[in-house]
């Protein structure tokens, strides 16, 4: 009872901030552009939300990450990590080794949950099935992972210098923003229609047509009345007479 009251209370003041926000809008022509610049370009405003959570969640991963590898380094970051496409050198001067990829294991959990919750309730509004959304959306970071890890090694072979590295993770850092938007767009953040609609449409019109039959009704019993009324007097006249 309490969460619906709260929600029910935030949704009533967002209601007025937006009547209050059209309103202004509807007086100052600059912030009407923009309402209506908004409305119009969905997607756009999607994609810029979206770039926004991502970077929180980016500096959210970077320092947790940082905070792991050290707190780590001394237990299992000193020697070399290796398994299947993960390559970690160990030390300071490498990449933490084992201790490099439980960060960057724990980092990448807790930017995705932030990424996943904040686009879900702010940025798409999706109202489909959560545990299908949850289900894809954890499918689909593994796969980004494995394929942006595959990827920084073939152009590593390939770029052979010492930008070689931020070459890599920046290519691999905007296949994984694309892929992950399409995806959440389309997929896992979806918005459902309301099947209610049609049904709602219709209504009005059976409504209508049952209520013109009905006046019709009416009209021809109105038409009737006089003629009965204008009979019954006369009737009455006529036997008067014959008295």
């Amino acid at each position: 009872m309490a969460n619906s009251t709260l929600k029910e209370k935030i949704a009533a003041n967002n209601a007025k901030l937006s009547a209050k926000w059209h309103a202004y809008a509807e007086k100052h022509p600059t912030a009407k552009k923009i309402v209506d610049f908004v409305s119009t370009h969905q997607t756009l405003m999607q994609a810029i939300k979206f770039t926004l959570i991502s970077l929180v969640s980016f500096v959210s991963e970077f320092a947790i990450m940082y905070i792991l590898q050290y707190s780590l380094l001394s237990t299992c970051g000193e020697e070399d990590f290796s398994w299947w496409i993960f390559h970690y050198a160990g030390g300071r001067t490498g990449a933490f080794g084992l201790a490099g990829f439980i960060a960057m294991l724990g980092s990448k959990f807790v930017a995705e949950i932030i990424c996943f919750t904040q686009n879900w309730k702010k940025n798409f509004k999706a109202n489909s099935n959560k545990v299908f959304g949850v289900t894809v959306y954890v499918l689909t970071v593994i796969a980004i992972i494995i394929f942006t890890q595959w990827l920084s090694g073939a152009l590593a072979s390939v770029i052979k210098s010492e930008a070689g590295l931020t070459v890599c993770k920046m290519v691999g850092s905007i296949v994984s923003f694309v892929v992950m938007f399409l995806m959440d767009k389309f997929v896992i953040m979806r918005v459902k229609k309301d099947k209610k609609a049609p049904a709602t449409e219709e209504a009005p019109a059976d409504e209508t047509a049952e209520a013109v039959e009905d006046a019709e009704a009416l009209a021809e019993d109105v038409l009737d009345a006089p003629a009965e009324e204008t009979e019954a007097p006369a009737v009455e006249e006529a036997a008067a007479d014959q008295e």
